[in-house]
């Protein structure tokens, strides 16, 4: 599920892409223009069995490229345009990449890893190197990172992620009605009367109230603010895993 509140790292995600070094050419154009693989006189072609090389054709003279270490060639992508990508964009199985080229912070050139300052409940917390160097991002309250997507999810669609532990709540067991259609409830967030806990098949969501609304334990579901006895901020609060 994408929301609004990812716009910034996916916006972050594509100008990195587009920012990207050129990649190296390290290989010459082919002497023999007869013997030229090029079907067209510009054009991107995968060279197989790697996940991050690729032939680009100008004029009909093919020269061998890479993607920066740690990103894939995207072979749906039409000259002229950037060739390369994130790997949760661009899957390559049972093919062979570059070398690594690590540094002291990052695994990889490009690409997201988890945050090595990060508690071990913290799925909010993640790293993203660009050439070699981290910025360590947060996703907004109450979503965790997700690797295998490279955007900010809800917590249950996380894999690595123990939802329970990173929101801090353990739902109730998973009620049905009558037609078999799973129940939504919603809980009481503590310290803060602005957010709740919504539960579905026993899976936890941190929510908040809109502008103006304060969440009524009594009616389990968002009113008017003047209606509950609150005098906390309205400010979503933080989500805070604990070690």
């Amino acid at each position: 599920m994408r929301f609004v509140v990812l716009i910034f790292a996916a916006t972050v995600a594509s100008s990195i892409a587009s920012d990207a070094p050129a990649p190296s050419t390290d290989a010459a154009p082919a002497a023999d223009a007869q013997a030229s693989p090029c079907s067209r006189r510009n054009v991107f072609m995968k060279v197989a069995g790697k996940c991050d090389a690729y032939v680009e054709c100008i004029d009909f003279a093919p020269v061998q490229k890479s993607c920066p270490d740690g990103l894939h060639y995207n072979e749906a992508v039409a000259w002229p345009n950037y060739p390369c990508g994130y790997p949760s964009d661009v899957p390559c199985r049972d093919r062979s990449a570059q070398a690594a080229k690590p540094t002291p912070d990052c695994p990889h050139q490009y690409g997201y890893f988890p945050s090595p300052t990060a508690a071990p409940t913290d799925c909010g917390q993640y790293r993203m190197c660009i050439a070699g160097k981290a910025v360590d991002l947060v996703c907004p309250t109450g979503l965790a990172f997700n690797f295998e997507t490279s955007q900010c999810d809800w917590p249950f669609l996380v894999s690595s992620c123990d939802a329970a532990s990173y929101l801090g709540y353990q739902c109730p067991a998973a009620s049905f009605d009558e037609s078999g259609n799973p129940v939504v409830t919603n809980h009481k967030f503590d310290g803060n009367c602005y957010a709740f806990y919504s539960c579905q098949d026993g899976r936890p969501r941190l929510l908040s109230c809109d502008a103006g609304l304060a969440f009524d334990p009594v009616s389990s579901r968002c009113v008017d603010a003047d209606d509950v006895a609150c005098s906390d901020s309205p400010a979503v609060p933080t989500t805070e895993s604990k070690p």
